[in-house]
């Protein structure tokens, strides 16, 4: 009845698999119908400590454990996992995740029970309150980000708010809908996914049942993985590009004729721009600029 899957790679997701567990216990002791499994799977992490924490969940009952040989990236990674998976309906669920209610399982499964038009149902997320020193741009963004995260911003429109953190869909959308291979590292093949599923008619619903963000990362690895984003974007074009407002900036920048003024004020400042990022004030207007500046002379180097 319910699949949930977990995608790993370097993060130790035991704590969050044992939450999860225990609410799907409580679930089937409730209800005698329910049937669940838990699949963690590890994108071969290079972090053997990391790997041999999660390889423990092997042993907890409904979970299985799955470790590949090689690096195959984040989307293709989810597409196996979803193919190893056999229930109707899919949970699919961040790693760095955290539960932060005890019927979160509940919530999902009364979900699909109220709202049967539904087929793909969008928990949210919420950002710790405080991080770690040196996490300053992370949280910052994180923080600035979650207004526009509340459950009537994301109603409002509902594909382009969709996410891959924490959300519910029905294994016929999963088998239609896959995530783009062409996203083999950090970045947009979630909002892929939302854009095809809407394009394709599936109805998603964003409910309020939301999972805690713990990946603050520090600011050298955010910078590092909006970069490698900011990549894959430049390969990917429509419909992507026209969705993503970095994308639609540049385009913008480029009808007014100051993309290159743009780019060459990038080349210029940017070790600058860094140095404000990497700092304990980082200014999230700088790092708005500081994508634009990167993307435009990716797309230069492209010509």
């Amino acid at each position: 009845m319910l699949s949930i899957i977990i995608p790993t790679f370097n993060d130790d997701c035991s704590h969050l698999v044992c939450d999860l567990q225990k609410q799907c216990e409580e679930m089937q002791a409730m209800h005698e119908d329910f049937a669940y499994e838990i699949l963690v799977g590890d994108d071969h992490s290079t972090d053997s400590e990391v790997a041999a924490h999660n390889a423990v969940v092997e042993y907890l009952p409904g979970c299985r454990y799955i470790e590949y040989e090689e690096n195959v990236g984040r989307a293709l990674h989810r597409n196996r996992l979803i193919e190893e998976s056999r229930y109707d309906w899919v949970l699919i669920i961040d790693a760095d995740a955290e539960v932060i209610d005890d019927d979160f399982i509940l919530k999902y499964w009364l979900a699909q029970e109220t709202s049967p038009e539904g087929d793909i149902f969008v928990g949210g997320l919420t950002t710790p309150a405080i991080a770690a020193p040196g996490c300053e741009l992370r949280h910052r963004y994180e923080t600035e980000v979650q207004g526009r995260r509340t459950l009537e911003v994301r109603r409002e429109n509902p594909a382009a708010n969709f996410s891959t953190f924490n959300f519910m869909a029905r294994r016929c959308v999963l088998n239609a809908v896959r995530f783009d291979t062409r996203c083999k590292a950090y970045g947009y093949e979630d909002a892929l996914f939302g854009i095809e599923a809407a394009q394709r008619g599936y109805k998603i619903l964003h409910i309020d049942n939301p999972l805690q963000h713990n990946g603050i990362n520090d600011s050298a690895a955010f910078l590092r993985n909006s970069e490698t984003a900011l990549q894959t974007l430049a390969t990917l074009g429509p419909p992507m590009t026209d969705h993503a407002r970095v994308a639609r900036m540049a385009k913008k920048m480029e009808q007014l004729h100051l993309a290159a003024i743009l780019r060459g004020f990038f080349s210029l400042l940017a070790p600058l721009l860094r140095s404000n990022l990497l700092s304990r004030k980082p200014s999230l207007k700088i790092f708005a600029y500081y994508k634009l500046g990167y993307y435009l002379t990716l797309k230069q180097a492209k010509k």
